[in-house]
């Protein structure tokens, strides 16, 4: 009987309730969908309006402005939603996701980067659109004991989903550099979703919901910084390798045949 009582208390761990249940798929994993796509959509627009822009003098000085805003509206969206304040917790949220387009400025000013930026928001969009993917088939089966098949199957259709999209949205060639660095990423922004996620509702009161949705976005957030300085170093490792080898393809991972950015002329 003893023995029989921790693994009781394991298994109950890994369980949510129905109120919990409705918190996370009904609120919770709404909002950050619709967080990345507003991200993607101010990633999209800034860099269409600010590509040719010089980061010197005054616009050097509002974008610093504006990471210091980006930074402070996220302080604030912390103690907003600790303190259950969830209409001003929500806009501040909306704010914050769209300017987080702005962040990334820099790459698309000073580097050729702009496809590879567009894609790694993209996945962002895609791992959230998989998980919500995932609660709409099961609703009140989500994270239910005797479901694991389930979850197990429409998580791997959720992922080739948004690979074969991926792939010809951005006309991916070179498959062996690309798809295994888009599927690490989805799978560590969507594992974190889902586990993270269930450990958060489990952990807060019903009604301070927010502050759960604002650990999540927190480690995500740290996530995406981790896999940025990853993907840059790996860059910086391939351009280094291939340096004067003009033969070499790497146009898939670039985003295909699309367009480059025209570079400026020189004065």
């Amino acid at each position: 009987m003893l023995e029989s009582q921790p693994q009781t208390e394991k298994k109950k761990k890994y369980r949510i309730d129905e109120l919990q249940r409705k918190t996370l798929i009904g609120k919770i994993y709404p909002i950050l969908l619709i967080g990345s796509l507003i991200w993607l959509a101010g990633e999209l627009l800034f860099s269409y309006l600010f590509s040719d822009l010089e980061l010197t003098g005054i616009n050097l000085i509002y974008y610093i402005i504006v990471v210091i805003v980006e930074v402070n509206l996220f302080v604030t969206f912390f103690f907003t939603s600790r303190y259950n304040k969830t209409l001003l917790s929500f806009l501040i949220f909306i704010v914050l996701s769209f300017l987080l387009g702005i962040l990334s400025l820099p790459i698309v000013i000073f580097t050729q980067f702009i496809p590879q930026l567009h894609m790694f928001v993209s996945l962002s969009v895609g791992a959230n659109l998989i998980v919500n993917f995932m609660t709409l088939f099961l609703r009140d089966k989500y994270f239910s004991k005797g479901y694991i098949w389930t979850h197990l199957l429409l998580f791997l259709v959720g992922c080739a989903i948004v690979e074969l999209v991926f792939i010809f949205v951005f006309n991916i060639h070179n498959f062996l550099l690309t798809i295994p660095i888009s599927l690490a990423y989805i799978l560590i922004v969507s594992m974190i979703l889902i586990f993270f996620g269930v450990r958060m509702v489990q952990q807060i009161k019903e009604n301070n919901w927010m502050y759960a949705l604002f650990k999540i976005l927190g480690v995500i957030l740290l996530s995406l910084a981790v896999a940025v300085v990853i993907v840059v170093i790996v860059l910086i490792a391939i351009a280094c390798i291939i340096a004067g080898d003009s033969a070499v393809d790497l146009s898939g991972f670039a985003g295909g045949g699309g367009p480059r950015r025209k570079k400026k002329k020189l004065q």
